[in-house]
């Protein structure tokens, strides 16, 4: 059954983006989140160096946050009327993040988390338009808050970054 929650479903020929192709942004950036939020988690476990026990305590902080962000992501998608991806290579084909960037050490693992919110606090940012030109205000407002969120933790990740 078609969601009917005042989205344009795509099908007509119109410039208004539909709750399709808003589904499929909203996947891409739930998909990042995904690959981030695992090499978070991974960056905790295999930490180490003189800063390891804030960088652990930081990157759990992290990556709890992100799992709730992926969950809240896919739960948009599927009120979208589409499914969340259903598996992990699913989640790799559709992640603009690099998968594997093995376990560096300290500073590596702090710059590689850096670049990722960075680059998912910009996509949440045009995904946000997208949304809002096609009258989609709760998904728009979603990920505004998810941009807010990745450029908090991004400005926190290059602190730990200045000597």
């Amino acid at each position: 059954m078609e969601p009917r929650i005042g989205i344009d479903d795509g099908r007509r020929a119109t410039a208004e983006t539909g709750r399709r192709e808003i589904s499929e942004i909203v996947t891409h950036v739930m998909a990042d989140t995904y690959v981030l939020y695992f090499q978070t988690q991974s960056f905790h476990w295999n930490v180490r160096g003189p800063h390891f026990h804030s960088l652990h305590k930081m990157f759990e902080e992290q990556y709890d946050q992100l799992a709730e962000a992926v969950d809240v992501l896919a739960e948009r998608v599927r009120a979208l009327g589409a499914l969340a991806p259903t598996s992990l290579g699913q989640i790799a084909s559709i992640a603009r993040i690099p998968l594997d960037h093995g376990a560096p050490g300290a500073r590596g693992m702090v710059e590689i988390l850096l670049r990722g919110h960075e680059h998912l606090a910009r996509d949440a940012r045009r995904a946000a338009q997208i949304a809002d030109d096609a009258g989609d205000g709760v998904t728009h407002d979603m990920l505004i808050a998810r941009a807010d969120e990745h450029e908090k933790t991004a400005w926190m990740l290059r602190a730990t970054l200045d000597e």
